[in-house]
């Protein structure tokens, strides 16, 4: 009689070797801080499940920068919040091509040569161009702009028939196009993080890779260079976590990252080297 495994066997067999695949992907964002024989075992499994895990760290990281970004983009707008209700920011309505302005009517905001000024009152009717070489003005009935491309006015008619009638900037407002503004943001760092952690990563790690394998070919001819690869893959994580804390104390410096990466990379395929010849001592 012929013996013939149980589907809920086979299906026993395949959940299990789901889990250890996720098991080991989640070991990615721990293990490579701490453990060497961690690399060991990288080493020798396939490519793919490196650049899987790539991936997933790519997505982690980006989600990470999206939220950050994004309680940023959060605090500034309870600032603008604030100040509208401190009497910071004047209410401004634009109809029928005059403004009005909450208030005095009369408010200026300095930094340098920059200014942004709002006087609806007809105290103050330009930009005076022998103290700032940038910013704005609102008039009652004007808009004056000031950069490196000169002097323009605009008549805030010309506002209300572009952008409606008629215009009210009050914090609800301001507020409000700020959020869908911080949207657009948040959406663009996240696919933009996702493809530079993940892709533009990669290419990095491939080009530092080579002159890791040829530090390596000197006293190991033909080494694998997939090995030399995923070990600087799973390399990238505790150089990612060590850059961010570096940030945060105020320390970084052009090429810190690659001479981190560097050495986190050089001693795990150290150790990979020395389990795999065990006769001989490698250094890097």
């Amino acid at each position: 009689m012929e013996y013939s495994p149980s589907i809920n066997s086979e299906q026993n067999q395949e959940t299990s070797g789901f889990l250890d695949k996720i098991i080991w992907l989640l070991k990615g964002f721990v293990f490579p801080i701490w453990s060497r024989p961690f690399y060991r075992k990288a080493a020798g499994k396939s490519m793919g499940a490196a650049l899987i895990f790539l991936l997933a760290f790519a997505i982690f990281q980006s989600i990470f920068s999206t939220i950050s970004v994004a309680l940023n983009l959060s605090q500034f707008e309870r600032e603008i919040e604030r100040a509208y209700l401190n009497g910071e920011i004047p209410d401004i309505s634009i109809e029928n091509g005059r403004a009005t302005a909450s208030g005095s009517g009369q408010y200026m905001i300095e930094n340098g040569r920059q200014v942004i000024a709002v006087d609806t009152t007809g105290v103050t009717r330009e930009i005076d161009t022998d103290r700032f070489s940038e910013g704005f003005l609102l008039t009652s009935d004007e808009f004056h702009l000031v950069n490196e491309d000169g002097y323009q006015v605009l008549p805030l008619s010309d506002l209300n028939k572009t952008f409606g009638n008629p215009i009210v900037l009050d914090a609800a407002s301001v507020t409000g196009f700020w959020g869908k503004i911080s949207l657009i943001i948040a959406v663009i760092v996240l696919g933009g993080g996702l493809l530079f952690f993940s892709l533009g990563r990669f290419v990095y790690l491939a080009l530092l890779g080579l002159l890791v394998w040829g530090a390596v070919s000197i006293s190991h001819k033909g080494f694998d260079f997939g090995k030399i690869l995923i070990t600087g893959i799973y390399a990238n994580v505790p150089t990612s976590y060590l850059m961010f804390i570096l940030r945060k104390v105020g320390f970084t410096f052009f090429g810190l990252r690659g001479i981190l990466l560097f050495v986190i990379w050089g001693v795990a395929i150290a150790y990979v080297l020395k389990v795999e010849n065990p006769d001989i001592v490698t250094s890097i």
